[in-house]
C-alpha cells in the first residue's frame, strides 16, 4: 500500500482487449474504493498493473504526478481508495496468494514519481528496461533489435519449405535481419486443434528438419527464431494421451481456442517442457523465441505464474545468447515481471496500423519504444479488414522494434520500394531513437498521436506525428516539442517529403510541406510549436531537427 499524495485527485489506468490493448481510462478519488483486478491467471489484456495517480492541472510535460506498477504476470488486483476519514491510498496485491502451495512471496511494487508531467515517469520506466538489458546487449556484441519477419500472416499452418524460403529470400530483400517461424512447426500442427506439447519437429512437414530452413535463412544475411506456446496442451496429442494429470483443472472442463492449461506448478510438468524446448534450442541456431500463451487458464493460483518465471528463468539461463519474446494472444501478458526475462512484446495481434498508433502512443507510459514488437501488415488487415498504404503502415511500425508480417509476395513494386526505403532509414535510426528520451507530446488534437525522441545532449530530434482521422480544424495545429535547449537554434526537415499530400498543402505554411527547412530556436520549438505540413487520415508525417549553433 502506497499513501496518495495530496492533491493527486486523478486515477489512470488502461484497460483493453484482444487486438486493442492499452485503452486509457480515467477516474476521480471518491469515498470508496476504485479496483481494477485480473483473474484470468495472466496479466490480461484489459488489466494492466498500473496505475498513475495526477493532479487537476498535470499534463505530459508539466505537473507532478506517480505512477505504480506491480511486477508480476498472474492474476492481481489494484485498489485506489479513499477513507472516509479523507486519506487515500494505492494498493496493489497478487489475486488469491492465499491459495499458493508453498511459500507465499510478494512482487516487488515499482514506483515512479515525477514533477515534470507524466513524460516523467514514464521515462523514469523506460530507464529501468534499458538498464535490465544493457549488459546482456554489451555481452552478446550483436544488433539487439534486428528488423523482423514473421510468417505467420502468411502461410499460417501451410509449413512447406520451399514456399518458406522463397519468403524468406524476399524477405531479407526487403531488409529483413530475423526470419520468424510461427505456428505449426511441430508435429501434427496443421490446425489450432492437435499437437501442443508435443515440441518435436513435424517429419512430414520438415523431413531433414529445420536445418535446412535454418541453413538458408542464414545465407540470406538473417537470424532465425521460433515459436512456442509451452503452458498450453491440446487433448489431441500426445502429451496428454499420456500424462492427462498433468493438465490443470478438472477433467470435465471445456476447452478454449481447443486447448487446456498445463499445472505449471507441477515440477514434471516444468521438467518436461524443459527437456523439449531445450533440445531444439540446443540442437539449432536458434537466437529468438516467440513465447505464446493464447487463453486465459481454468483455474489454478499464483503457482501457475511462478511456475512460468521458473520455466522462463531456467530457459533463459540456460541459452543466455537466445532473445525471449513475450506474447499471449498478442499483450496478454505485458508486464515488468516477465520483462525482467523477456527482451520484447508482442502488443497486440492486431496490424492495423490505425490501432497499432493509438496502442504504441499509449503503452509508451509504461514500456520503452525498443521493447514493444511493431510489424507491418498486411495490405487488407487480418484483424480489421482496413485496407491502409505502405507508407502509413510502415512508418508506425518505424516508431517501435520493427518488423513484417505480410505476404511478401502481394507486395507491388511501389510498395516494395516504400517499405525498404523506410526500413533502410530505420536502421540508419534505430540507435538514436532506443537511446533518447521518449516525449509524448500534446497535440490539441484527438486525431493526432504525436511523439518525439531527443538524445541526452539535445543534439538532435526525430518526431512523428501521426493522423488518425480528420481533424476538426483545416490546418494542422502547432506541435510544441520537449526536451531541447532553448538557446540551441535547430535546422528542421521532413524526412518524408513524398507523403506529403499536394491537395492538403495547396496553401503553405512553412517551407517543410514542399521539401524545404526551416531554423528555429529551442524555445520558439517548446513554446510557440512547429507547424506541421496538412496531413490526410491514416498518415504519418516524419520530421528531423539537428541543433546547428545558438539561438537568437
Amino acid at each position: 500500500a502506497v499513501p496518495a499524495p495530496t492533491g493527486m485527485g486523478r486515477i489512470i489506468d488502461h484497460s483493453g482487449r484482444w487486438c486493442g490493448e492499452f485503452r486509457r481510462q480515467e477516474t476521480q478519488f471518491r469515498t470508496g474504493a476504485h479496483s481494477r483486478e485480473s483473474r484470468e491467471g495472466r496479466t490480461g489484456h484489459a488489466h494492466f498493473p498500473g496505475v498513475t495517480l495526477a493532479g487537476s492541472a498535470t499534463g505530459e510535460h508539466t505537473g507532478a504526478c506517480l505512477a505504480a506498477t506491480l511486477s508480476w504476470c498472474g492474476g492481481h488486483r489494484m485498489l485506489a481508495e479513499e477513507l472516509p476519514d479523507g486519506r487515500r491510498q494505492v494498493q496493489f496485491g497478487v489475486l488469491d496468494d492465499g491459495l499458493a502451495r508453498g511459500e507465499i512471496a510478494s512482487p516487488e511494487l515499482m514506483l515512479a514519481w515525477s514533477g515534470d508531467g507524466f513524460n516523467g515517469v514514464s521515462q523514469c520506466f523506460h530507464r529501468h528496461l534499458r538498464a535490465i538489458q544493457a549488459p546482456v546487449n554489451t555481452r552478446r556484441g550483436r544488433e539487439p533489435h534486428p528488423v523482423h519477419y514473421n510468417c505467420w500472416e502468411a502461410v499460417y499452418f501451410r509449413h512447406d519449405l520451399h514456399e518458406l524460403k522463397a519468403i524468406a529470400t524476399l524477405a531479407a530483400g526487403l531488409g529483413a535481419e530475423r526470419f520468424v517461424l510461427d505456428d505449426g512447426w511441430f508435429r501434427g500442427r496443421n490446425d489450432d486443434t492437435s499437437s501442443l506439447g508435443d515440441w518435436e519437429i513435424d517429419q512430414a512437414k520438415f523431413p531433414d528438419g529445420l536445418t535446412p530452413l535454418i541453413d538458408h535463412v542464414h545465407s540470406e544475411g538473417m537470424r532465425f527464431g521460433l515459436w512456442f506456446e509451452p503452458e498450453m496442451v491440446n487433448r489431441d496429442s500426445d502429451l496428454f494421451r499420456a500424462h492427462p494429470d498433468y493438465m490443470l483443472g478438472p477433467d470435465d472442463q471445456p476447452s478454449g481456442r481447443n486447448q487446456h492449461v498445463l499445472d505449471m506448478a507441477n515440477s514434471a510438468v516444468r521438467a518436461h517442457l524443459f527437456g523439449q524446448i531445450d533440445a531444439i534450442l540446443s540442437s539449432h541456431a536458434i537466437d529468438y523465441v516467440k513465447w505464446d500463451h493464447n487463453r486465459p487458464l481454468t483455474g489454478g493460483g499464483p503457482d501457475q505464474a511462478r511456475g512460468f518465471l521458473t520455466l522462463l528463468g531456467d530457459l533463459v539461463r540456460a541459452h543466455p545468447d537466445v532473445d525471449f519474446e513475450s506474447c499471449s494472444s498478442g499483450g496478454g501478458r505485458i508486464d515488468f515481471g516477465v520483462l525482467e526475462l523477456a527482451s520484447r512484446v508482442w502488443l497486440s495481434d492486431s496490424n492495423d496500423a490505425l490501432e497499432r498508433l493509438r496502442m504504441q502512443h499509449e503503452a509508451s507510459r509504461w514500456i520503452a519504444p525498443e521493447v514493444q514488437g511493431s510489424h507491418v501488415g498486411p495490405r487488407h488487415c487480418h484483424t480489421s479488414g482496413r485496407v491502409l498504404s505502405m507508407s502509413f503502415r510502415a512508418w508506425v511500425a518505424a516508431q517501435r522494434h520493427m518488423g513484417f508480417e505480410m505476404d511478401p509476395r502481394e507486395l507491388t513494386p511501389e510498395e516494395a520500394e516504400t517499405l525498404s526505403r523506410v526500413t533502410a532509414w530505420w536502421k540508419e535510426n534505430r540507435d538514436f531513437l532506443f537511446s533518447g528520451a521518449l516525449y509524448r507530446l500534446e497535440s490539441g488534437d484527438s486525431e493526432v498521436f504525436a511523439e518525439m525522441t531527443v538524445d541526452s545532449h539535445a543534439n538532435r530530434f526525430i518526431l512523428f506525428a501521426g493522423q488518425a482521422g480528420a481533424s476538426a480544424q483545416i490546418f494542422q495545429r502547432p506541435l510544441r516539442a520537449a526536451g531541447l535547449d532553448p538557446d540551441a537554434l535547430y535546422e528542421v526537415k521532413l524526412v518524408n517529403p513524398e507523403d506529403v499530400s499536394p491537395r492538403a498543402n495547396r496553401r503553405i505554411v512553412n517551407a517543410l510541406a514542399s521539401g524545404g527547412t526551416e531554423r528555429l530556436s529551442g524555445a520558439f520549438l517548446m513554446h510557440h510549436g512547429l507547424r506541421p505540413p496538412n496531413a490526410q487520415p491514416a498518415s504519418m508525417t516524419v520530421i528531423e531537427g539537428r541543433r546547428i549553433g545558438a539561438g537568437d
